[in-house]
């Protein structure tokens, strides 16, 4: 588009200099002469152009124009077919997920199971690799799934989540008491209004976290990442925040913004 605007400046730029009328871009239309001798008598006719090139491009703008709806459109398809067929993968995979975990805890007794049981490995395993191909409200089910499955209370850890993104995870208002979601990703994530009470959130990346209204008394934020977060309205005591690797940019308990 930049090549034809630049093209066209130069264009009509010329035809104002030099004054080629036969474009019909300024207005005007050539002319042509003929003179022919017919028994002894000169008669000089002149004829004008009927067409120019200005009138052969404007019967080309239709087509043109149809052409680029056409092409937009098709593209616009493209990208929602696109966004449909990876929603349904990413509905697939969740669903896949919770009925892999299900035969776990019901079949080979995940809860039950000793830290150095294979299917904790294999629980752990699950669940790191379908958050990487989840977005933000399916990372969300995937939490709330494990804490009222009972997989990530600190008082007794079932699946270790150091390591797993959820980040941007989407959940309003979630019930995550007492949850371990120690060394876990959870940047960017919404989680206003949370019950993090008790929860271990030991060296936790929350940056850019929204934790607007949730209430954190007694969660361990030793060494967490919270620098960019908002915590306007937190349950929070100084002596909790103090423990906290970065606060930077963040949004304190009062409105007021961290330097």
């Amino acid at each position: 588009m930049v090549a034809i605007i630049v093209v066209f400046i130069a264009f009509s730029s010329l035809v104002y200099i030099f004054g080629w009328n036969w474009t019909g871009i300024n207005g005007g239309y050539s002319k042509i002469t003929t003179t022919r001798t017919t028994h002894g008598v000169i008669t000089t006719t002149e004829q004008l152009f009927t067409k120019t090139l200005w009138d052969w491009l404007q019967l080309l703008i239709i087509p043109l124009a149809l052409a680029i709806i056409a092409i937009s459109f098709n593209r616009a398809e493209r990208k929602n077919e696109q966004r449909i067929a990876s929603d349904n993968q990413q509905e697939a995979a969740l669903q896949e997920y919770i009925k892999e975990m299900s035969e776990l805890l019901l079949e080979k007794h995940l809860r039950d199971s000793q830290p150095e049981d294979e299917v904790r490995t294999i629980a752990r395993v699950l669940t790191l690799t379908v958050l990487r191909r989840l977005d933000a409200e399916r990372k969300g089910s995937v939490l709330l799934f494990l804490q009222e499955s009972g997989l990530i209370d600190k008082a007794k850890r079932i699946i270790i989540l150091t390591g797993a993104d959820l980040s941007g995870a989407n959940l309003l208002n979630p019930d995550l008491r007492n949850a371990d979601l120690s060394k876990a990703d959870l940047s960017g994530a919404k989680l206003s209004g949370a019950k993090l009470s008790g929860a271990n959130l030991f060296l936790a990346k929350l940056s850019g976290t929204d934790l607007s209204g949730a209430d954190l008394s007694g969660a361990d934020l030793n060494g967490a990442d919270l620098s960019g977060a908002n915590l306007s309205g937190v349950k929070v005591t100084s002596e909790q925040l103090d423990q906290a690797r970065s606060l930077k940019g963040a949004t304190k308990p009062d409105g007021l913004k961290h330097p």
